[in-house]
């Protein structure tokens, strides 16, 4: 498995797989479809510090992750909040963990100290995959949002570096 970093050529993909969340799940807050044009504004990309990969299995894209800036403010610099996106076909198989780890070893080399991630309470994969990886629930937002006609959880997961 490797990363590449995303390019334009991606957009596609990684449109692919937003959607198929947005359609069938609460872990994408979006409850409308997204296009190629939204994508920019969404993810990290053409940025010196903070980066969007294309998570590959030979040459089969599998999935999408970046870490991105936690908060606007330069205070924050040190903190970066994370996001792991697998394809639906590739669910379930190690790659998640996989992901993470690499995802954790670049960050951990650009010298930030602090992960965020933010997990609706319903995705129990994500919940477990994030705990699994010594990763704290510090925080939760009830009924924060709704998609689907549910009241939707937040919850805030950290991993200090």
């Amino acid at each position: 498995m490797i990363f590449e970093e995303v390019t334009e050529k991606d957009f596609d993909f990684i449109v692919e797989t937003y959607n198929y969340y947005i359609k069938n799940s609460t872990c994408i807050y979006f409850t409308n479809l997204i296009s190629t044009s939204d994508i920019k504004g969404i993810i990290p990309f053409a940025d010196p510090i903070y980066k969007t990969y294309i998570v590959k299995n030979t040459n089969q894209n599998i999935g999408f992750c970046y870490f991105k800036r936690f908060q606007h403010r330069q205070a924050f610099d040190i903190s970066v909040e994370i996001a792991i996106y697998l394809s639906n076909k590739h669910t379930g198989k190690g790659y998640g963990q996989k992901t993470l780890s690499l995802l954790e070893h670049i960050i951990s080399k650009n010298n930030f100290k602090n992960i965020i991630a933010t997990v609706n309470s319903t995705n129990t994969e994500s919940k477990n995959l994030f705990e699994r990886n010594y990763y704290k629930c510090v925080g939760k937002l009830n009924n924060i949002a709704e998609k689907f006609n549910q009241k939707l959880t937040l919850l805030f997961y950290q991993k200090e570096l």
